[in-house]
């Protein structure tokens, strides 16, 4: 039995300290305030390669459709796809609760700085550091910049109003001369009966200068969002780091999820990442510490050659490129490719590449 602790209570923290505790281990998970709060991201859980299935607490629905303008609106059926809304809140309070039914003790109000993890690495066998970006290891080890030079980063606002003409979709849409996009993502009625979505942009060109907060109010002007119908009730930023580091193991400490750079450099969500990547950090530690990078790796590298493919090509074109693209993926339904996860893969990256 190993001592292991998991620092950050987000999906990959959660995952991981709870695999950990599975498979016999003293695990113990300290979050910087309280499981549950402060959530960020615009709440998509996207399974792209299938293998993790409906989120067990928080859906709100089913994602059925995806909206996508840039010069022209096109809609794709998503119902083939595992893509789900969830409340974050809400399902991560279940895995801490699952997790503690596992054997996990769980330290809430517990921010873990980097003087306190050289302190603590020699107090257990295995730190798993689920931290976010950037991470508590790369302020200690004096790589925390490299998170700032291979992200996206996002302004996002949480609005209440009238959501219901979008029913079970999710919206996202492209802007001139920007390596970005804009979301409107739906999140059903909360517990007060109030309907909410979350709103943001992010730009993923990490030299970009652009005004983000500017961007995303003439978002709202552009969508009909800027009225007294619609109330602006949580303002919420930060960065989606879309490259791995160098190395994931740091002597005894494994990166999962944000701290490893697991969001999409096509999209920048990064969820079902996060939550692999601590399934696989716990199994290592249970079997052998060094297969983990590699497990992982091999495990995501045909989704993120894939990813890395596709943004490439959208980096290089013009709104009317974009909208030509869109136009053909949705005649010719090329969207399916992703209901398929074992058509991601080097062949159809070389035919995408073609056509593209």
């Amino acid at each position: 039995m190993a001592k292991v602790l998991v620092i950050g209570g987000g999906p990959g923290g959660l995952f991981a300290a709870a695999g950990a505790a599975e498979k016999g281990n003293d695990a113990t998970l300290m979050e910087k305030g309280k499981i549950g709060e402060n959530i960020r991201c615009a709440e998509g859980f996207f399974d792209v390669l299938k293998l993790l299935g409906k989120p067990c607490a928080g859906v709100r629905f089913k994602v059925e459709a995806l909206i996508f303008e840039a010069c022209s609106i096109y809609t794709f059926d998503a119902r083939s796809l595992n893509l789900w809304m969830i409340d974050r809140s809400t399902w991560q309070k279940e895995l801490a609760r699952i997790a503690i039914q596992k054997g996990v003790r769980i330290i809430e109000n517990s921010p873990v700085l980097p003087e306190d993890l050289k302190n603590l690495k020699s107090k257990f066998d295995f730190v798993i550091d689920a931290s976010g970006a950037p991470s508590v290891t790369s302020r200690l080890m004096g790589f925390s910049g490299f998170y700032r030079q291979n992200a996206g980063k996002t302004v996002q606002y949480l609005i209440e109003g009238d959501f219901s003409h979008m029913k079970n979709s999710i919206k996202a849409g492209f802007l001139p001369d920007f390596w970005g996009y804009y979301w409107i993502f739906p999140k059903g009625l909360d517990e007060s009966g109030r309907q909410t979505a979350n709103v943001g942009i992010g730009d993923f060109n990490p030299n970009s200068r652009a005004e983000l907060r500017k961007m995303l109010d003439d978002v709202l002007k552009k969508e009909r969002l800027d009225n007294e119908n619609y109330i602006i009730r949580k303002v919420l930023g930060g960065i989606c780091p879309t490259r791995m580091p160098e190395k994931l193991v740091y002597d005894n400490i494994l990166l999962v999820g944000d701290a490893a750079g697991l969001t999409s450099p096509l999209h920048g969500g990064g969820i079902d990442m996060a939550v692999l990547s601590g399934m696989a950090a716990a199994r290592a530690i249970s079997e052998d510490p060094s297969i983990y990078e590699t497990h992982l790796k091999k495990l995501l590298c045909r989704r993120l050659g894939f990813e890395n493919m596709m943004a490439g090509a959208w980096r290089r074109r013009t709104l009317e490129q974009v909208d030509k693209i869109l136009s053909y993926a949705h005649v010719l339904r090329l969207y399916r490719i992703l209901s398929h996860p074992r058509l991601i893969n080097p062949m159809t990256v070389k035919f995408l590449e073609l056509l593209l």
